[in-house]
């Protein structure tokens, strides 16, 4: 019998085999990456960034163009955040996109807050993290382990709010290094 007409379907036991596999290769893979971050994040020199640009003028940081009031924006669908390589759990998409606001702080107090999240995060995945950050310092960190993150730079986080809750439907934004509530859905309506 020739296999490009055969459509027989797999049999169910080794359709849960390789769920099964799945699910342990993930968790497994995650807790790989976990050590690996845990360990970059004794790096002293971690948020270091020192890029020499030499003589060129760097230019004007742009300003993100605001699309809440584009009525395309409601209807456009959500870019997709991710858990980050460092967790897992089976049905991603179920949990909350929440952003965290990560200021321009010293590098002790940056790999403080980072350390106590992404632990929590690993441990037990609560929400999907968008992080907002104020420089590019940790952009080449949040990069290696598959973090969803967006530069503000200047720009004030109330005017970029629902911009952001558009892009990526985040319920609300805390800060990352106090934990303090910055803005909820529930407010941004309730305007």
């Amino acid at each position: 019998m020739d296999n490009a007409t055969n459509t027989s379907a797999p049999a169910p036991s080794v359709l849960r085999r390789l769920a099964r596999d799945n699910r342990e290769m993930g968790r497994r893979l995650a807790r790989h990456e976990f050590r690996v971050m845990s360990a970059e994040l004794k790096n002293p020199n971690l948020f270091e960034l020192s890029i020499d640009f030499g003589s060129v003028d760097p230019g004007t940081v742009l300003a993100a163009k605001t699309i809440s009031d584009d009525p395309i924006a409601a209807i456009m669908p959500r870019l997709n955040v991710t858990l980050g390589r460092i967790a897992w759990v089976e049905t991603p998409a179920d949990l909350p996109v929440m952003g965290l606001f990560v200021p321009d702080a010293p590098a002790r107090m940056l790999t403080a807050a980072l350390i106590e999240f992404m632990t929590s995060h690993h441990a037990a995945p609560f929400v999907r993290p968008v992080f907002l950050c104020q420089t590019l310092r940790p952009i080449p960190f949040l990069g290696r382990y598959g973090f969803t993150y967006d530069v503000l730079g200047d720009a004030p986080l109330e005017s970029a709010a629902e911009r952001l809750r558009l892009r990526y439907g985040m319920q609300q934004i805390r800060d990352l290094v106090s934990g303090d509530l910055l803005t909820s859905a529930a407010e941004q309506v309730a305007d």
